[in-house]
């Protein structure tokens, strides 16, 4: 679960929430957006949705949910696939300097 770390690490970063309230319960827009991009990330990586919603303390039904979200979102909106590549692209960079 250490590349799953480091993406949520990435995103507090990001997003500049800070990392323990990104993985809390919180349902707050600015916590909930950042955590759907990393499910749905470590989804296209390949995770199994059992294994990130382990690592976000949820069922795989709410992993299931967030990639449903982001995906509609990217499919609805041109900002919204354009912010997930920049964040995108900053936890690549984020991640091969750790």
């Amino acid at each position: 679960m250490g590349k799953l770390k480091q993406l949520a690490d990435a995103a507090a970063e990001f997003y500049q929430v800070p990392f323990e309230r990104l993985t809390s319960a919180d349902r707050s827009a600015i916590y909930t957006r950042p955590r759907h991009y990393c499910q749905w990330i470590a989804h296209d990586a390949g995770y199994k949705k059992t294994t990130i919603a382990k690592f976000w303390n949820l069922d795989r039904t709410s992993v299931h949910y967030g990639v449903k979200v982001v995906s509609a979102r990217i499919a609805k909106d041109n900002y919204e696939s354009m912010e997930l590549k920049r964040f995108m692209l900053f936890a690549r960079k984020f991640m091969a300097r750790k």
